[in-house]
């Protein structure tokens, strides 16, 4: 990307000056004095609501607070991929994320067990049937989650753990200049449209669509770091907003392919094939794909429109 490539004139890819495709297009002037503040104060807050909703977790396995800390966790992963991006010698993501990596992991897995008990049920109603033995088995996927999750927090520090990876970047960004900062910034959310982009072109199947999907959220998560009312970002809340919506649906087509893989173990491991009333969960399978597949092509338009993948 060119060094003069800045901040943010959204619509669809531009070509640079020098012939490279760019999602972002900056203007010359100096906006980032304030950048080494936005970023630490950014991963401040977020380092808060992490450690907020892991107590709230800790407390009653809340779906709401495992969300929420789930999303914190990876607003604080984009600013480490961004401090490793200024320096990876002086910092590494994966390194700084410690034990924290497996307690996501963990999460995630109540999490996928929550969310699929909801979807479930409204699928079972789109199809007209019941399917109460499978949500007796979701609620013993969650509680055995639940178990794991308990049994791994009470081998770390999770307060601790966050706040040795917080400080060394937080003094990675104080030793950095702005200029510094700004020009990382720009180049790693170009590199990760670029890399949305060629996974577009390689084809439309679930895991090219899963690590599109991750790159997008990692884009949004760093370009929250600027605020949107700024007079010289009139394109960032469009931006914004666009990467919000394509992530949303991003997010229920993530579900939908979670519930295919959920119900097809089920079916196998659980289910006699002879046994009355096996076709309905043949059915809510069937039904599901169908609006998985009806999702990915929403998707796919919406990103082609709007965001130029």
């Amino acid at each position: 990307m060119a060094a003069d490539c800045h901040l943010i004139t959204f619509y669809r890819p531009i070509v640079s000056n020098n012939g490279h495709s760019c999602i972002l297009v900056f203007g010359k002037r100096t906006l980032f004095r304030f950048m080494q503040k936005e970023i630490i104060n950014y991963l401040s807050i977020h380092c808060g609501l992490f450690t907020e909703n892991f107590r709230k977790v800790t407390e009653s396995f809340d779906a709401d607070a495992i969300h929420d800390m789930r999303v914190a966790f990876k607003r604080i992963r984009a600013v480490y991929l961004l401090a490793e991006h200024i320096d990876h010698k002086a910092f590494s993501a994966r390194v700084n994320e410690g034990k924290l990596r497996l307690l996501f992991r963990y999460s995630g897995r109540m999490r996928d067990a929550q969310v699929q008990q909801e979807l479930i049920a409204r699928l079972a109603e789109e199809n007209h049937t019941t399917c109460h033995e499978y949500m007796s088995h979701l609620e013993k996927l969650e509680k055995k989650a639940i178990r794991k999750f308990r049994t791994f927090i009470s081998t770390i520090d999770a307060g601790t753990e966050l706040a040795a990876g917080a400080e060394k970047a937080g003094q990675l960004f104080q030793q950095s200049g702005p200029e510094t900062i700004r020009t990382h910034l720009i180049t790693i959310v170009d590199e990760l449209f670029e890399k949305a982009t060629q996974l577009r072109s390689a084809g439309n199947s679930d895991e090219t669509l899963h690590e599109i999907r991750r790159r997008l959220k990692q884009c949004h998560y760093l370009l929250s770091t600027f605020s949107t009312d700024d007079p010289e970002l009139p394109r960032l809340k469009t931006t914004l907003k666009r990467l919000d919506k394509v992530n949303e649906m991003l997010g229920d087509w993530h579900d939908h392919v979670v519930a295919v893989e959920y119900l097809s173990k089920f079916i196998t491991g659980h289910r006699d094939p002879g046994e009355a009333g096996f076709s309905r969960f043949e059915m809510l399978t069937a039904h599901t794909m169908a609006k998985r597949d009806e999702l990915r092509v929403r998707i796919l338009a919406y990103a082609g429109t709007k965001l130029g993948i």
